[in-house]
């Protein structure tokens, strides 16, 4: 019969405020290393039945940006009581707090743990530092325009963009790329201004923008050169696939700003298999003549961007979708005879060059 609670934990003198967007489970674990255990020994301790708990949940180190710990009501009642934090105040900092599917009045306290229903990265490592004192990495829900952190220059990668292969490296560094800086700046304000149709415009952007870096000719010396900086000279072909959102940031930004104004040389007529006034004008916008090959853009592709929501701003939701045009199975990565560390390995090294 499953234990019932009656009575709430006594709250701990050691207090600790979750970070907004971390995940459950990282919250979680940070509160039972503060108290010098585990999250088992945690949950045990406050007559919560555990589950069976992926490795990465008992690491002292992460990342577990794949995997979130889901309580039911009377779960989440006990942790608030314990950490000394109104179970509101939880429920505005972590995204997958309150998602568990209560029964109704549960008595009993329930886990489960499942695949992340949303796309986690780990934070900046500089914010992390600051805000706990520790250097324990803080997977986090991020929105599309917190993905960079303009104050230490980083762009946080996550998993959402390797295709689901495994790599030690999760943080690109923008010190040498002030043009990726810059089109977060613009991003931010194109979505303030225009709301839906910048998400619609982002979209497509990001879309054209992936199918043209595949496909670049060797005349292509921009993103190449912007690769080598982010890897500071080192791995660059690596680098080429791993930041691939990173390296033509810049350029979706000034495409997805270009659709949103919806310019007249959208209403012309296109014919297949040759160059239309749209093409012409995207590659003079990025300074590619390359671009104005025909094949390089989906058929009716001027039709789509006419039909864009609107210009007046329709409200955000809080957790906007993750642009990720990447389909999973064999990538770049491992064309470049990139092999993910065994997990018995220690070495953080890469194959890649």
């Amino acid at each position: 019969m499953p234990r019932r609670h009656y009575l709430a934990p006594r709250a701990s003198i050691l207090r600790l405020a979750p970070i907004q967007w971390e995940t459950t489970v990282s919250y979680l674990q940070r509160l039972a290393r503060r108290h010098h255990m585990d999250t088992a020994e945690l949950l045990r301790g406050l007559g919560i039945p555990g589950p069976l708990l992926h490795p990465e949940c008992t690491k002292p180190y992460g990342p577990y940006t794949s995997i979130e710990l889901y309580l039911n009501a009377s779960s989440r009642r006990l942790i608030a009581a314990f950490a000394g934090i109104p179970d509101e105040h939880l429920a505005h900092a972590l995204p997958q707090w309150n998602r568990y599917r209560d029964r109704p009045d549960p008595q009993s306290a329930r886990t489960r743990l499942r695949l992340a229903s949303a796309y986690a990265v780990t934070g900046c490592p500089h914010c992390t530092h600051a805000r706990t004192g520790q250097t324990h990495p803080v997977p986090q829900y991020l929105p599309d325009t917190h993905l960079i952190c303009q104050r230490h220059s980083i762009w946080m990668l996550g998993r959402h963009t390797l295709a689901g292969t495994r790599l030690p490296i999760e943080h690109a560094d923008l010190a040498q790329t002030p043009e990726i800086l810059a089109a977060h700046r613009i991003h931010i304000r194109l979505l303030r201004r225009w709301g839906e149709a910048a998400d619609h415009a982002l979209t497509l952007a990001m879309n054209l923008t992936e199918t043209w870096r595949r496909n670049a000719p060797a005349d292509e010396r921009i993103w190449p050169a912007r690769a080598r900086r982010v890897g500071d000279n080192k791995r660059a072909r690596l680098w080429y696939a791993l930041a691939r959102e990173a390296i033509t940031y810049p350029e979706t930004i000034a495409l997805a700003q270009f659709f949103t104004h919806h310019p007249r040389v959208l209403h012309t007529r296109e014919r297949p298999g040759r160059t239309h006034p749209l093409h012409t004008a995207v590659a003079a916008l990025l300074r590619r003549p390359w671009l104005e090959n025909p094949a390089l853009y989906p058929d009716q592709f001027g039709n789509r961007i006419r039909y864009t929501p609107g210009r007046y701003p329709a409200p955000r939701s809080r957790w906007p979708y993750r642009h990720n045009p990447y389909n999973p199975g064999p990538t770049e990565l491992t064309k470049l005879g990139y092999q993910p560390p065994h997990p018995r390995t220690k070495s953080h090294g890469s194959r890649g060059r």
